[in-house]
């Protein structure tokens, strides 16, 4: 069996797919979720795939001609498989971190907005994910027009991860800096757009790190009480998931210049 035998028949399978439908909802469109496909089937069927056990079993359906098997073992990677993602502040590593789940078939872009809507952000500054020489750019920059040198939106969270760790960063002015790092996969029974798991901290203070910084250093600051910081550990797992889940589409379409 070619690969390309294995394209036409997701394509045509995807078209009439129920569930993929009823999870992705008004904003299911064929062409991105067969693209989402054929990452992980190009992936997976590699020298170095992202999982060995079930690259090994990909590679002996291909053999067996099981083309049905190897769609449904994609679509359940599409619909189910979760990178756990851990996040902690260059600057207040023990006060601000977080360790969540994002789907693998989730886009770089998705993938640090999902960071960034677990971190309080009103996502109004320039965003990029960076390691030595690779960085990847939010479509938008911070007046609004279009970054003509962004390379987010076409490649996913699988592109990144076996390089084990990221920086983002947030606002160049105030540099919110985090250490990114990618540390194992794991299978949900219903899909979600992120999760939480554990997390230390509120989030940041938006255009006054300063603030953040005196009250995490126990130092006197006026405006620390204004920002309400006297309660910036009393949030639950369950409050960071809520406001995170609230924001994250908003800022993913802010950042692709739709608002």
């Amino acid at each position: 069996m070619k690969k390309s035998d294995i394209y036409d028949y997701c394509w045509d399978k995807i078209l009439e797919d129920q569930e993929i439908m009823d999870v992705e909802g008004e904003a299911f469109y064929n062409k991105i979720v067969f693209n989402t496909f054929v990452k992980l089937i190009d992936n997976l069927l590699s020298k170095y795939p992202y999982d060995l056990e079930l690259s090994k079993q990909i590679k002996n359906l291909k053999k067996e001609n099981d083309i049905e098997a190897i769609y449904s073992l994609i679509k359940r990677e599409y619909l189910y498989r979760y990178v756990r993602v851990n996040v902690k502040s260059v600057d207040f590593p023990k006060d601000l971190k977080r360790t969540m789940l994002i789907p693998l078939r989730t886009t770089i872009l998705e993938m640090m907005v999902a960071i960034l809507s677990t971190l309080d952000t009103m996502g109004y500054h320039l965003l990029s994910m960076y390691k030595d020489k690779i960085s990847f750019l939010t479509p938008i920059d911070e007046g609004g027009s279009m970054n003509e040198e962004y390379s987010a939106v076409d490649n996913y969270t699988i592109s990144i991860f076996s390089l084990k760790t990221m920086k983002l960063w947030y606002d160049y002015g105030e540099d919110w800096l985090f250490d990114v790092s990618f540390s194992k996969l794991e299978y949900l029974d219903e899909y979600i757009s992120l999760k939480v798991l554990k997390f230390r901290g509120r989030g940041i203070v938006e255009d006054n790190k300063e603030v953040l910084s005196d009250f995490l250093n126990h130092q006197e600051n006026e405006f620390i009480e204004e920002y309400a910081l006297n309660e910036y550990f009393d949030d639950t797992v369950e409050d960071i998931n809520d406001r995170a889940i609230s924001e994250y589409d908003s800022l993913v379409m802010a950042y692709m210049g739709l608002l």
